[in-house]
């Protein structure tokens, strides 16, 4: 004789909490694969360029494999995944792949000077550059006595720049002295002609931050108590004032941006100026030069004591 129980009551809303999580997990399971690729080429594995892809995934809304530089034909291993956009990291990735045409291409942490070179309507990119108006209100804020900035310039390199900071100086209140140059024997003429200048600006021009130029123009800035503002930190500890450094996982995430906008359907050509900037402070150097600072434009900024 076998025992019956009564059958267990089970909950109306306990039964329709199950069924959806199931639901939830199959949709899980099943998830298609992202409607998009991105292939991205990194040119090294240096702290910048990580902190670039890092940024770059963490706003890509496709999927992201990274297509090794070294190991066969780059432009062959490319073409066989069929991406949707291709993203070069460092200007020896570009090297690799700007003759690419089928598809469009993204660089970013590239020489400004070389991505500008070539010129496409499927390529675009963040450049290492902040914009004219960027440098030259930040100058303005950090040296408010400063009313003539020098800034030497290869015009093969960095013409284009220079011209666009001549057209801005004047409403950030600055006379720009611009002197083009070829190499460090021509640095002493130019910064002679300067007659005079308050502060001067180190560009991300490979002529002008060519270790023997640069040398050349820390050693005239501490001579004529001139203060440099330049692109890199590195060059604090030679001697200048403030450097205004670019933000590379902002960078990334900029350049994901614009490979986000190739399957909107939405991709435009041309390149992008970087849109955050680190400033850094050597405030003993600025102290020894006898150059007075701006305390509240380093408010919340680096500053090397």
């Amino acid at each position: 004789m076998s025992a019956r129980f009564p059958p267990i009551a089970r909950p109306v809303n306990t039964i329709l909490a199950a069924a959806a999580t199931f639901a939830v997990l199959a949709c899980l399971c099943s998830a298609p694969a992202p409607a998009c690729e991105m292939a991205v080429v990194v040119s090294a594995d240096i702290k910048p360029y990580r902190e670039v892809l890092q940024g770059f995934r963490e706003a890509a809304r496709c999927g992201v494999h990274e297509v090794a530089l070294q190991g066969g034909d780059v432009l062959e291993r490319i073409r066989r995944t069929s991406p949707d956009v291709v993203v070069a990291i460092g200007t020896d990735a570009f090297r690799k792949v700007r003759s690419l045409r089928e598809v469009p291409l993204v660089h970013v942490m590239v020489i400004p000077s070389e991505a500008e070179h070539i010129r496409s309507a499927n390529r675009s990119g963040v450049s290492m550059d902040l914009s004219p108006a960027t440098w030259l209100a930040t100058i303005k804020r950090l040296f408010p006595g400063a009313k003539r900035v020098g800034v030497p310039y290869n015009a093969d390199n960095t013409g284009a720049f220079v011209a666009e900071a001549l057209r801005a100086a004047p409403e950030a209140g600055i006379e720009l002295v611009a002197k083009s140059v070829r190499g460090p024997d021509d640095v002493p003429q130019a910064l002679a002609g300067m007659n005079a200048v308050d502060v001067l600006w180190m560009l991300p021009d490979p002529t002008v931050a060519a270790p023997p130029m640069a040398e050349h123009l820390v050693r005239y800035s501490i001579q004529h108590r001139i203060p440099i503002m330049t692109f890199s930190s590195k060059y604090l500890d030679m001697g200048a004032v403030a450097s205004l450094d670019v933000e590379p996982r902002d960078m990334g995430r900029q350049a994901a941006e614009l490979a986000n906008s190739v399957p909107r359907g939405t991709f435009a050509g041309g390149s992008r100026y970087a849109r955050r900037s680190v400033l850094t402070v050597n405030v003993r150097a600025a102290e020894k030069m006898g150059v007075a600072l701006n305390r509240e434009a380093m408010r919340g900024q680096a500053i090397d004591e």
